[in-house]
Order: structure tokens, then C-alpha cells, then sequence
């Protein structure tokens, strides 16, 4: 496949209201540059512009700073709920006063269009800090009578304790919800949080640490150390000091993560291949819609992407049809820009992979209905037909802008594609039958099954994880208040005090 002609990339680009500069680390209360000296260039992925500079931390800084955090979550747990939760609001309230430079900055090291960047800071990333502290306020214990013992006198409490040290990894696509999900809780909870952003976009934890650090939390008790993830990250995952780990990313990262970290709390969102399947009863406009929120969104950078488009024989045809007209309305364009719709892929890598799937899926013989071009990091929306098993576009998390199609009989073969994969994180499925959505809903192996709605839709009071390679744990409301916490056991013997 040859590179596309230059009218892929935009010629021209929003004027940026936002410079970002340098950035440091904060380590034990205080915002510092790395005992190493060097950086860590960030590029505005709109441009490929240099837009500013993080430290790039080393195992060094990773010692401080865990050693730090000890002495943080003894001050943070040493405080009482209410006060915690206070804290949190006061951090809700120093994100919604710099709100738009995060949105901003989200989208320029991110590459997605400033309404999706708006969208991940307000309508989640600010809203996790509200959501940890009401979720704290409910999150509460049991008490339990024997059951061993022909006895009353014998009362089991069970309460939950802060795992002391968490270290959030945070992904380059979502740098400013994902790892917020994870803080805030655990921080309600005692913990105390080492952020370890991407190089790619680094910038987002930052704000959120720089948002706690104003809000008042204990020092130490938040910290982040940017830095290379081979050396840095894999040093803080398997550091002794390191309790617990919530990250999210690739499969391969996290597994390597979860071999080196020894037997530490883990919560891990990994890779995905979401199918999106469209029944012979379903809301064909409707799944079309979902269909191009699922595989266009945020040029296809969501674990939750829709990787596989799964059509009932039978409506094949207008399906298909409805998709590519909506592929071809998408404008590609400079994320800054409020007009585009989809912005450019994020780095040089997902984009070299993206180029293999697509050259892959042309030389077994799939055909490119639109899109398939690209010119540096802008890729044009793509669907493509006669998609088959042996693809990489269908075996593997693509994490672009495609949308691959297969073609069903009924719906076992539907639920036999769906699961031929090793990933399990989300589903969909479109259908106005009950039967099917439940048949299907219950038969795909997946974390989440969504019916009639699109693979990247999700609730923040609903457990969010994987099955198989997509993950370990489950994040968001109480849920993730397990995740960080340990629960605890002490049985009461009321007949044997002293009199």
C-alpha cells in the first residue's frame, strides 16, 4: 500500500493559546528535576512541534520518592475520612479552575480533538475526585456471628485497610482519566500514589499531581517521577517499597509488569479487541452510529475500540452501506481545531502498527471500501471487507482508525468469532430481540457486553475490567476502593474478658 498523498495531514494549524514549557518531578514534597540531569522532550502531536520538556527520572529517583511516599501514607491514613474527603473536594475545585489549560494540554501530547480532551477532563478526570469521595463515604464494613461455635458471644469484624505505597501507571491515550481512576481512591483510602506518566504524554498526570500538591495533601503522600518505562517504570513496579500497582496499557507491558512485581496487589487494564455485533433485528442506523463512535473515536485509540465489526448476512449490505457514508463525513484535521472530528494517532509506533495491520489485511485479499491512506501520524478513517480470522486486523488490537468487517450466518457464529481471540475486555451487540441479547450477552467472554450501545461506552458506578489477556481487577466506584485496600479480619471472644 503506498503512502497517501499529502492532502491526508492538514496544511494548516490552530494557533496554539497554551505553552507548556518544562515541567519537573515532585519527590518528597518538593517539584524537582532528575538526579540524572536529562529530559524528556514532549511533542505536540498536532504539529510535531517540541511543546516542553519533563525530567527523566532514574531507579535514584524511584528510591526517594518510594521512600517518601512511606512517610506520606502513615500522615494521609493518619487522618480521618472526613478530612480526606475533604481534600479531594478542594482538589475538584482546583481542577475545574484550571480545567481548560489540562483540555489543552491533554489534546496537544495526546493528538485527540479538543472536545475529546475536554470531554476526558471534565466530564471524567475532575469528576473521579467527586466520585472516589462519595464512593468513601459509603464504602463500609460488615460484622458477621460465628458460624464455627454453638455460641453468641463471638462477633467477626471485618474493615478495610490502605495497601500503604500504590504506584499508578498512566497510559498515553487517556493521561488524565485513567490514572485518576486509580488515585483518588486509593488516596480516599490512605494510600499513598507515585504517578508514572507515559513519555508520550506526560504532562496530564502532572496537573493532576499538581492539583493535589495545591489542595494540601500530606507531602509525599502524591508524587510523580516521568521517566523511560523499560528502566524507571519496571524499577517502581518491582521496588520492595511498592504495594500495589494499578496500571493500564499493552498486554506485553503488563505482563511483564506482573512477573517482575512479585506478589503485590495488582489492578491491570490491557489490550483489547472489542467485536461490535450487528444482528438481523438490529437498529441499523443506530448501530452505525455506535459502529463509527467505536471504531473512529479518538482515531481508534480506546482499549475499548470496536476492532471487529461483526454483520448478520442479512443486513450486511445497508450496514455497510450507512458505515461508509458516516467514515466519509469524519474531518481529519488538527486536533486544536474545533472543527475535526478526528485528530492524528499519537506516536510513531502505534502508527508503524496500524501500517502493518493495513498492509497485512491488502495482501490476504480484504478490500478497502474508504480510508486506508495516511501522511505521517493522520490516518483517514478506514473500513475494510472480506476481513478474515487470519488477519492481524482481526487477531490483534489494531489501535487505529479501521473498521473491519466480517460477515455471520447466526448467532453461535457470532459468539465463535467473538471469542477468537485472547482478549476479553469489551463487547456489543445490536438487536431488537430479547432472546439475542441475552444469548449473546451471557455467551461472549468479556468484561463488559454492552446491548445496543457502542464498545467505548461506560458508567462510572459499574465494575470496568477484562477477562483473558485484557486484564486483571476490576476499577471504578467500590470496586476499585477494593483494589487498593486489604480487607481485614479481627474476631471479638466477648465470654472470655476479665471480670
Amino acid at each position: 500500500m503506498a503512502v497517501a498523498s499529502k492532502q491526508v495531514a492538514p496544511r494548516a494549524f490552530a494557533k496554539r493559546s497554551l505553552t507548556v514549557g518544562d515541567k519537573k518531578a515532585l519527590i518528597a514534597g518538593e517539584w524537582v528535576e532528575s538526579e540524572s540531569g536529562r529530559w524528556i522532550e514532549v511533542l505536540d502531536k498536532g504539529t510535531g512541534e517540541v511543546m516542553g520538556r519533563v525530567p527523566s527520572c532514574t531507579p535514584k529517583d524511584v528510591d526517594r520518592a518510594v521512600e517518601a511516599a512511606k512517610e506520606g501514607h502513615k500522615a494521609l491514613a493518619a487522618l480521618s475520612v472526613k478530612e480526606r474527603i475533604q481534600l479531594l473536594y478542594k482538589a475538584f475545585a482546583i481542577g475545574e479552575r484550571r480545567a481548560e489549560e489540562m483540555s489543552l494540554a491533554n489534546s496537544m501530547e495526546v493528538g485527540k480533538t479538543i472536545a475529546e480532551a475536554r470531554e476526558e477532563v471534565i466530564d471524567y478526570a475532575l469528576v473521579d475526585f467527586t466520585s472516589a469521595a462519595e464512593s468513601m463515604k459509603r464504602f463500609r464494613g460488615t460484622t458477621h456471628p460465628s458460624i464455627q461455635e454453638a455460641t453468641n458471644n463471638k462477633r467477626i469484624y471485618v474493615t478495610n485497610e490502605p495497601l500503604g505505597v500504590v504506584a499508578v501507571f498512566a497510559p498515553w491515550n487517556w493521561p488524565s482519566d485513567i490514572p485518576n481512576i486509580a488515585a483518588a481512591p486509593a488516596l480516599a483510602m490512605g494510600n499513598a500514589v507515585i504517578f508514572k506518566p507515559a513519555s508520550y504524554s506526560p504532562f496530564s498526570p502532572t496537573y493532576l499531581a499538581e492539583i493535589y500538591d495545591e489542595a494540601g495533601f500530606p507531602k509525599g503522600s502524591v508524587q510523580t517521577i516521568p521517566g523511560p518505562g523499560p528502566s524507571t517504570g519496571s524499577y517502581l513496579a518491582a521496588h520492595p517499597g511498592v504495594d500495589g500497582i494499578h496500571f493500564t496499557g499493552s498486554t506485553e507491558v503488563g505482563e511483564d509488569l506482573h512477573r517482575n512485581a512479585g506478589l503485590k496487589r495488582m489492578c491491570l487494564e490491557l489490550g483489547g479487541n472489542g467485536p461490535m455485533v450487528i444482528m438481523d433485528d438490529a437498529n441499523i442506523d443506530a448501530a452505525v452510529a455506535a459502529t463509527a463512535i467505536g471504531c473512529f473515536y479518538m482515531a481508534g485509540q480506546v482499549c475499548t475500540a470496536s476492532e471487529r465489526v461483526l454483520v448478520h448476512k442479512d443486513v450486511y449490505k445497508e450496514f455497510v452501506g450507512k458505515l461508509v457514508e458516516a467514515a466519509k463525513a469524519i474531518k481529519l484535521g488538527d486536533p486544536l481545531d474545533p472543527s475535526s472530528d478526528m485528530g492524528p494517532l499519537n506516536n510513531q509506533p502505534s502508527a508503524d502498527k496500524v501500517i502493518e495491520h493495513l498492509e497485512d489485511a491488502k495482501a490476504k485479499g480484504a478490500e478497502f471500501l474508504v480510508g486506508g491512506d495516511w501522511d505521517g501520524l493522520y490516518f483517514e478513517p478506514a473500513v475494510i471487507e472480506g476481513v478474515t480470522g487470519d488477519m492481524l486486523v482481526a487477531q490483534e488490537e489494531t489501535f487505529g482508525p479501521v473498521a473491519p468487517l466480517m460477515i455471520f450466518n447466526d448467532a453461535d457464529e457470532a459468539i465463535e468469532i467473538a471469542n477468537s481471540t485472547p482478549y476479553g475486555l469489551t463487547a456489543a451487540v445490536f438487536t431488537s430481540g430479547l432472546k439475542n441479547a441475552f444469548y449473546l450477552g451471557e455467551g461472549i467472554k468479556a468484561g463488559t457486553v454492552h446491548i445496543n450501545e457502542t464498545t467505548n461506552y461506560w458508567d462510572q458506578q459499574a465494575p470496568f475490567g477484562g477477562r483473558k489477556k485484557s486484564g486483571l481487577g476490576r476499577e471504578l466506584s467500590d470496586w476499585i476502593l477494593a483494589e487498593v485496600s486489604e480487607p481485614k479480619q479481627i474476631t471479638f471472644d466477648l465470654s472470655k474478658v476479665k471480670e
